[in-house]
């Protein structure tokens, strides 16, 4: 059995991460862990009461005025940004408050339908406060960078998920922190091959997350080698009840988001903030309420995107921590190549500036499928049924095993692996390749080497022209049959010999 991930998350508090956050308290069960610490971003931050921006970080991104006063004509930082001695600040105290009440209050039904998620007062003791007063500012170690400082120096080697919500700043912190300790000492190459082996940074793309820091502070010159990761696919942006992959669009719009998410689903989701539900951000400008105003007018030049009332209003960070979960059977956790529930985890190598370059090739495509979305989206549906419901009257993931995970096999050769499932509902279960989790290459369409003629055993013919080393990922699926269907996956990888 895999080990639960270990992992830090640092948030800027904007909106769609207060969503992130309610979200993840429904799959608390599934981590360990270790804090949740605030942070600053170029969008938010609370400034300390003296200095200005420029004096802090000169080379700042805060779009300042261009964003709050009205459509930007460009994502270039506003000059007059650096007199600022605050932008946009978060409501510091919003995750404490949130845990004492609304999640102490579903905590009960929770803890019925899985162990591990943690007592209100254990996840309280977690919550950390880092370097949140300007973007980029990595001047002080703070109780949070020390967290994270002390996580990364431990005795464990297993992998340190570090999730950046916002600026990376305070990761930045806590790993020149580091530096500064030991990069004149003759324990240093050991120091940073440790670092460099024990953690991975999500969040961060071409070295830059919502700041300049990580490269500011030559991060990958003091620790080189050192890994930012992300998944094929996000979850869900602000876009995207407009924008979502066909199969999944009509869940993320108000027909299926309010009922399944936000009416009748106790304080915890009630909170969760949808386009046009009523909801007021502290702190925030006007412009960006979407409570009370369900519109993206971002860019001058481009039309206007209006949303109907409770149309999932996003979580932009919530792809930083769904790619860790194993409770569904996918082995990415295992191997990054295998897969996760956001498709396969990859080793970032963009440059800085190629994040523009990207964003811009995304539209023109169009949004891939993610053929794990559907279920993701099911399952979450089915644990807000978790914060009212007792243990009977609500769904769960059906168990699924196989008689092989791996196997090695020849070019022609046939392979034959059963399945099975534990589940007390009824189901529907089938075989498929994943196509994107494996590393075969040649002409043949290896869809059609793969039958289950009685649905969970399979017989698989490794293709003629497959070259050693070639892997191929086979799945299995059960989803149930319920109101919010539940789906589990077994897991095969038949590599090339």
């Amino acid at each position: 059995m895999i080990k639960k991930p270990r992992t830090i998350l640092t948030t800027d508090m904007e909106c769609d991460d207060m969503n992130s956050l309610i979200h993840l308290f429904l799959y608390l069960n599934e981590l360990e862990l270790e804090g949740i610490v605030y942070t600053s971003s170029q969008f938010h931050w609370n400034g300390d009461g003296i200095h200005t921006l420029n004096e802090v970080t000169p080379h700042y991104c805060c779009l300042g005025r261009k964003e709050t006063d009205g459509p930007m004509p460009d994502r270039e930082p506003d000059p007059s940004a650096k007199d600022m001695m605050l932008f946009r600040p978060f409501e510091t105290g919003w995750i404490e408050d949130t845990i004492k009440n609304e999640y102490a209050a579903v905590y009960p039904k929770l803890s019925q339908h899985a162990e591990g998620f943690p007592a209100p007062e254990e996840l309280l003791s977690k919550v950390y406060y880092g370097n949140y007063w300007f973007e980029g500012d990595v001047r002080y170690e703070t109780e949070g960078s020390r967290l994270i400082e002390r996580c990364i120096m431990d005795a464990r080697e297993d992998t340190l998920y570090l999730q950046s919500w916002g600026g990376v700043n305070t990761i930045v912190r806590a790993l020149l922190s580091i530096w500064e300790k030991y990069s004149d000492k003759p324990e240093w190459p050991a120091v940073c091959g440790k670092v460099v082996k024990k953690i991975a940074i999500l969040g961060v793309f071409g070295g830059q997350g919502q700041d300049n820091s990580f490269l500011d502070a030559d991060i990958p010159g003091k620790f080189p080698g050192i890994r930012c990761i992300r998944g094929d696919y996000g979850y869900a942006s602000f876009m995207t009840a407009k924008t979502c992959q066909e199969d999944v669009l009509p869940m993320m719009q108000a027909g299926y988001m309010y009922p399944h998410f936000k009416v009748n689903h106790g304080p915890l989701m009630a909170k969760y903030a949808l386009y046009g539900d009523g909801t007021v951000f502290r702190g925030e400008c006007d412009r960006y309420q979407y409570g009370l105003l369900p519109v993206l007018d971002w860019f001058l030049g481009q039309e206007p995107l209006r949303f109907e009332k409770y149309d999932i209003l996003g979580e932009g960070d919530s792809g930083t921590y769904i790619p860790l979960f194993t409770n569904f059977g996918l082995r990415g956790m295992e191997d990054w190549r295998y897969g996760t529930m956001l498709g396969v985890l990859r080793v970032d190598t963009m440059q800085r500036g190629d994040m523009a370059a990207m964003m811009a090739e995304m539209r023109k495509r169009g949004p891939r499928k993610n053929p794990f979305l559907k279920a993701y989206h099911e399952d979450f549906a089915a644990r807000a049924d978790w914060c009212v419901k007792d243990y009977a009257e609500a769904n769960h993931n059906p168990v699924v095993k196989l008689s092989a995970y791996d196997l090695c096999a020849v070019p022609g050769e046939t392979v034959t692996v059963r399945g099975s499932v534990a589940d007390v509902r009824p189901n529907t279960a089938k075989w498929w390749l994943y196509k994107e989790g494996s590393s075969y290459e040649g002409g043949a369409d290896a869809d059609t080497a793969l039958s289950a003629d009685d649905s969970l055993t399979l017989t698989f013919t490794v293709p003629s022209d497959a070259q050693s080393g070639d892997y191929f990922n086979l799945i299995l699926e059960a989803r149930n049959e319920h109101e919010n269907p539940m789906t589990g996956y077994g897991q095969l990888i038949v590599t090339v010999r």
